[in-house]
């Protein structure tokens, strides 16, 4: 579809939600308010509507008018950002790439990998951003988001680019007096029994968790959501309140004290693929060192994951 708005038009609805009539925005664009008027009238023309209401010298936008209205601060402020970034970069000042960590759990590791890249790129900013998990490929493509780090399947898109990271291993979590506290194993189908403490995530079909689950065709007897990332799962098991299902690397300080056990599920275990995500084209040198630098981190695979990953590595 061909786009009709200009941007002219775009700043001329800002200045009207911030002036509110045509004189004040002639002021403030240095254009007469008859030249405004008729730019005015001509984007409603090729829009198919008016946008606003004309309440003597005073223009009151309608809903489409409202809509397009803030659009329009939206779409300038980025194309401020952009210039002013690509103005920076040009003058040779630091560059910015933007990262996200769709699994919280790598935020343990995250900050020290990050740290030992900025000491080797001090001009590069790495910012931590938010990215839909089910719109990841559309993010990396719109570049709203440089780089993810994803566990679990990563997008199935040919412009992504995926680079496999390590594997953990997820294991149930108990505490003292839980009956699986002096097993090593158990089966899927013994969650049917248990009150189980875990994210809402780890229960999706695409999650190891919730896969093995609904290939035996068992339910949890009782589940409580809490973040994963935080220490609330581990006070409700070490409380005897439950069990839960994390990475075991991400509890072997508690694991090693005696405070909590670890139970590999299944016979085989459940396992969590991580991968680092970016467009499947050369990348810029800064990014594709901070995807090396990440993927370097497979080196220390074995101590997280335990003997199997260190196997498949």
């Amino acid at each position: 579809m061909r786009v009709v708005t200009e941007r002219r038009d775009l700043e001329l609805l800002v200045a009207l939600d911030q002036e509110g009539t045509l004189h004040a925005c002639a002021r403030r664009l240095h254009l007469t308010a008859s030249a405004l008027s008729q730019q005015l009238r001509d984007l409603e023309r090729r829009l198919g509507g008016p946008l606003f209401a004309r309440q003597w010298r005073k223009l009151i936008p309608n809903a489409t008018g409202r809509h397009c209205i803030a659009g329009a601060h939206r779409v300038l402020a980025e194309l401020a950002r952009l210039e002013s970034e690509a103005r920076q970069l040009l003058a040779g000042a630091n560059g910015t790439i933007r990262l996200a960590a769709v699994c919280q759990q790598s935020y343990r590791w995250l900050p020290a990998l990050l740290v030992r890249y900025r000491a080797h790129h001090p001009d590069i900013d790495v910012r931590l951003v938010d990215a839909p998990a089910d719109d990841l490929a559309g993010a990396l493509v719109r570049h709203d988001l440089d780089v993810a780090i994803v566990a679990g399947p990563p997008p199935r898109d040919p412009r992504i680019a995926a680079r496999p990271l390590f594997r953990d291993e997820l294991v149930a979590i108990v505490g003292d007096g839980h009956p699986w506290w002096r097993r090593s194993r158990v089966d899927v189908e013994a969650f049917a029994g248990v009150h189980l403490v875990t994210d809402a995530g780890a229960l999706g079909r695409t999650a190891p968790l919730g896969r093995a689950l609904a290939a035996a065709g068992v339910s949890p007897q009782q589940t409580t959501h809490v973040p994963v990332a935080g220490t609330a799962a581990l006070d409700f098991v070490r409380a005897g309140w439950g069990t839960a299902v994390l990475p075991r690397w991400t509890v072997a300080p508690l694991l090693a004290t005696g405070e909590l056990h670890a139970v590999r599920v299944g016979r085989a275990g459940l396992w969590l693929d991580w991968a680092v995500v970016c467009r499947a084209e050369p990348l810029d040198a800064p990014v594709e060192a901070l995807v090396t630098a990440i993927t370097e981190t497979r080196a220390a695979a074995p101590a997280r994951a335990g003997r199997r990953s260190a196997m498949m590595a």
